[in-house]
């Protein structure tokens, strides 16, 4: 990748996160409660670009969507960037105690892929999974 690339794309992409609007710091509603009135685009455009960042302060808007988002796409999603929240020390728990409070089969390969990358069932486990050899 070209020099030029990477500052533009940067910039682009800073452009693109400030443009989701969930910023709490000025505003009267949280960040996950401006991300619940939003329209099914608007929360796909978050998740995409807002976890990306692997911000902390994003965490709580991908654990809402995981549980609670009545699109299957947004939830994969935020399944897919769920891994980049490594540090916070609520991830594996809740990726664990999700198969006990949701079906997650019709989210596969997307949950087991956030299993994988979180360290929560090795790479052979998650590929014996996706080829149905569990």
């Amino acid at each position: 990748m070209s020099l030029l690339k990477r500052i533009f794309g940067i910039k682009e992409k800073q452009a693109i996160v400030n443009k989701t609007d969930l910023n709490t710091e000025s505003s009267k509603l949280s960040g996950l409660e401006k991300f619940k009135s939003k329209s099914l685009d608007e929360r796909m455009m978050d998740i995409m670009m807002l976890g990306d960042t692997g911000n902390p302060k994003v965490f709580e808007i991908l654990e809402y969507a995981i549980q609670n988002d009545a699109d299957s796409s947004v939830v994969m999603a935020a399944l897919k960037r769920i891994h980049l929240f490594k540090e916070n020390k609520e991830l594996i728990p809740f990726l664990t105690s999700l198969k006990k409070t949701k079906n997650m089969d019709s989210y596969e390969p997307y949950y087991s892929m956030a299993l994988s990358r979180t360290g929560i069932i090795s790479l052979e486990e998650f590929e014996n999974k996706i080829n149905g050899n569990n």
